[in-house]
């Protein structure tokens, strides 16, 4: 019953969001993203979400790592890593495990949060119409309590609270561009670096980068999925 009262929230302010003229699906947005554990305040990072058309790709700034997904006609979804001081890349096939997890939730690509997230969240208000409509979110989850602020026009996380005991993280959307030649200009220029597929990393013993990768523990499925523009692991994805 829960579930189908939140569908039916969201399809009711559907009409609304429909009023918006901003296409969801090619924009930029940028966050702010701050993190506390044990009460210790962590470094502030950046984080910067991609859309154009079927690609979506997040950008770390701070990391110099940028990850990019595709979703086929099948509804895979292929995945890229891109080391942008090195402007080297490293591909996945679809359906390949990528650090053991296969890639199968776009919804979560594309806006950060899964659509599944909804469901165990409950809508408290709503303020606002069209690209401004904006809704608040709340619940505790089995990992933790959730505060969504949430743009559906838009399909963007306007702000997110995660409280997980003494741990702390908060996402903030600074801003949003829909400049076409902006996001072009991103996905065109990774598009131009050298790649390698993941399968044939541990072929080329020759090559330095892949060599790094190999002696970091790059192609081991046992690290966060982060990496630093030097190849080295980042811990702890969220």
């Amino acid at each position: 019953m829960h579930y189908f009262l939140i569908m039916l929230s969201l399809f009711s302010l559907s009409v609304s969001a429909n009023e918006c003229a901003v296409d969801a699906n090619q924009l930029r947005a940028d966050y702010q993203m701050n993190s506390s554990q044990n009460g210790q305040l962590g470094q502030q990072q950046t984080l910067i979400l991609w859309r154009q058309g079927a690609s979506v790709a997040q950008q770390h700034p701070n990391l110099g790592v940028s990850e990019s997904w595709y979703l086929l006609n099948n509804q895979q979804i292929k995945a890229t890593r891109f080391f942008d001081n090195k402007q080297r890349a490293i591909e996945y096939q679809p359906g390949e495990q990528v650090h053991g997890k296969r890639e199968r939730d776009w919804s979560y690509r594309f806006q950060l949060i899964s659509d599944q997230l909804f469901t165990q969240l409950q809508l408290e208000t709503q303020t606002g119409s069209g690209c401004d409509l904006l809704q608040v979110w709340r619940g505790e989850t089995a990992q933790g309590r959730i505060k969504l602020h949430w743009l559906p026009a838009l399909k963007l996380v306007n702000y997110l609270s995660y409280q997980a005991g003494k741990n702390h993280d908060e996402w903030t959307l600074v801003a949003y561009s829909t400049d076409p030649d902006n996001i072009q200009q991103f996905f065109s220029q990774r598009d131009g670096y050298q790649t390698t597929d993941y399968a044939d990393i541990g072929d080329d013993h020759s090559d330095p980068f892949l060599a790094k990768m190999i002696n970091l523990g790059f192609i081991e499925h046992s690290a966060s999925g982060f990496y630093t523009a030097e190849g080295e692991a980042i811990a702890g994805e969220h």
